[in-house]
């Protein structure tokens, strides 16, 4: 079985009065469980009750969690609907999260790929190890995922940026959305995803909401639009989760195999994401769905 460790943000969801156990990270560990992945993840998770919520929600999907330290407790983000997206705002633990892998590389080496999803690169600390990983540029797939909660500063901002595009140049993917190009590079997705692979990034994938996806190789461009539903949009948490864990879960699963990852795999690959993405529209919260066959 595919095995991927997962390393980010895991919190408490309060959308329209519930708690929902989320982030990016667990999001993502939870869609590639329902993927029939095996799957750890590490992530900043105290022992309260938010904590508690989280720890039962990621052993119910199978998903194994190593918990970092977490002296303010676990993170907690309030979401309200702005148009088609969401908004958060965060508790203190949020907004000071910290992810420290270093402890832990071990247990990122032993995984077939690593996913890197809404960690506080701004923080050399925890963006650092993240490149002592073995092979990063077969095994590293980083979704930056940056928030305006998370990033207070343009001084924030520009250490976001450094610590991205140092990751970037090692790593075997990087995921950039419309929302993220805007906030940390204030331009376009496309452009940010020639950037990154001049500096040395194997592919780059581009999420732009409504209008799909392009994965971006140094030979290959590829774009698929999002399925269409009869069922109407319940809320868009959790869409870009699942689409890197659909294409991350796929991408590990081609690392194994051998299997060559041009084209005709992304054109695939991408097609099947966009319809995971779609159906997890349909639903409240952040659980990858999959779509009927």
């Amino acid at each position: 079985m595919t095995r991927i460790a997962v390393v980010g943000d895991a919190l408490v969801d309060i959308v329209d009065g519930r708690t929902v156990p989320g982030g990016a990270a667990l999001n993502v560990a939870v869609g590639l469980a329902r993927l029939g992945v095996d799957v750890d993840l590490v992530a900043m998770v105290a022992d309260d009750e938010p904590g508690r919520a989280l720890v039962r929600h990621a052993a119910s999907h199978g998903v194994r969690l190593a918990r970092t330290p977490a002296p303010l407790g676990t993170a907690t983000a309030t979401a309200t609907r702005d148009g088609d997206t969401m908004r958060y705002v965060f508790n203190e633990a949020g907004v000071r999260r910290h992810v420290d892998v270093t402890p832990l590389v071990p247990l990122l080496d032993a995984a077939d790929l690593v996913v890197v999803s809404c960690m506080a690169l701004d923080d050399a600390s925890q963006a650092g190890p993240l490149l002592r990983i073995a092979d990063p540029a077969a095994r590293l797939v980083v979704d930056p995922n940056p928030r305006p909660g998370y990033l207070p500063t343009p001084e924030h901002v520009v250490r976001f940026r450094e610590a991205v595009e140092r990751i970037a140049a090692q790593a075997r993917l990087v995921k950039v959305g419309d929302e993220d190009a805007e906030l940390v590079w204030g331009t376009e997705p496309h452009t940010v995803a020639s950037r990154l692979l001049a500096l040395g990034a194997r592919g780059v994938l581009v999420t732009e909401g409504p209008e799909g996806a392009t994965a971006y190789a140094h030979a290959t461009s590829v774009h698929a639009p999002i399925h269409a539903m009869a069922e109407p949009i319940v809320d868009t948490i959790g869409a870009g989760d699942a689409t890197i864990a659909a294409v991350s879960a796929a991408l590990a699963e081609a690392e194994i195999t051998g299997t060559e990852v041009g084209e005709e795999w992304w054109r695939d690959v991408l097609d099947d994401a966009m319809a995971i993405a779609a159906a997890t529209c349909r639903v409240s919260g952040g659980l990858l769905q999959l779509p009927p066959r």
